[in-house]
This record gives C-alpha cells, structure tokens and sequence, in this order.
C-alpha cells in the first residue's frame, strides 16, 4: 500500500521542518556549546573582577563573550528563517501544489515538474516527529511529509512502511 499527500509550499511549515530535522542531528549542539562557552566566560570573568574598584574594564572583557553568546543563540534559528523564507525565489520546484508519497519502494516527492525518488535502502535514516515524517537522505538533511495532510490511518501506515523499510533506522514516536 502506498500513502500519498499534496499541499502548497508553506514557508512557515518548510521552517518547522527544518528545526525539526535539526533536533536530530549532530548539529544541534554547535549552538549550545558556543553559548555554554560564551556564558561561562562572562561568569568567569564577573566572578575574577568582583572585587575591582571599577567594573567597567570587567564589563568590556565580558562583553564579547556575552556577544558570542547572543549570536551563537540566535544565528541558527534565524538562518533557517531566512531559508526558508526564501526558497521560493530560489528553487522552482515548490511553487504550486507538493505531491509526496511514501510506498514499500521509499519516498517520492513531486513538484512543479521536477520528480524525486529515494529508495528505503538510499536513506541514513527516518524519524517521526509530532509535526512531520523526516526521511534523512544524509546525515544533516531530510525531506518531510506533513502530517496535517494524512488521515491517522495514512499515519499509522506511514509509520508501518519506514519500519518495514528502514528497519532499525527508523525512529517512530507512535503506535
């Protein structure tokens, strides 16, 4: 059995989807170490400067740690805004309507004349995620499918056919 979707391009949702992917891969932890590092910084040098007659020379050595910091919590996040936002301008292939479909073969996407097909045994992995069915062609990028589209049946048939495939690799959060 095969479970088929179509839905128009939603930059907003692209975005969600993107994070998504990204809580499941080594990358997640860049930003919050860079943070960890920024914030232990600024605590260490407030701590060495406590007891200084003029706080102003701690503050400016604590300041480009807190920048860091900052940066490093909000450039992630912010990129895969900008992203997604964008990508309509920048590829074709999601205006108009996204047709997404998922059999015993793999994941099949198709939009605005541009076909692709990604067989079980192609892919490094498959998660479920509250919002999305993430299908990780590599270790850093996945293509979703929408659960806002499926009936709970189509789901749990969705849920059945990566497991089936994707056997140890598929990461499954329901039934």
């Amino acid at each position: 059995m095969s479970v088929s979707a179509s839905y128009d391009f939603d930059s907003r949702e692209h975005y969600r989807a993107s994070r998504a992917a990204t809580r499941f891969t080594a990358a997640r932890w860049i930003s919050w170490i860079a943070v960890l590092f920024g914030v232990g910084m600024v605590a260490w040098i407030m701590i060495r400067g406590w007891n200084e007659p003029d706080p102003l020379p701690t503050i400016v050595a604590a300041l480009p740690y807190a920048l860091l910091a900052l940066v490093w919590a909000t450039i992630t996040p912010f990129m895969q805004h900008r992203a997604a936002h964008k990508l309509p301008a920048r590829d074709p292939s999601v205006r108009g309507t996204q047709d997404r479909r998922v059999d015993e073969a793999g994941y099949h996407s198709r939009g605005n004349g541009v076909q692709l097909d990604i067989p079980w045994h192609a892919m490094v992995r498959g998660v479920e995620h509250a919002e999305f069915f993430l299908f990780f062609y590599n270790k850093q990028c996945a293509y979703y499918l929408p659960k806002r589209t499926l009936a709970p049946e189509e789901i749990a048939e969705v849920r059945r056919l990566m497991h089936a495939g994707l056997g140890p690799k598929a990461r499954l959060v329901g039934g």
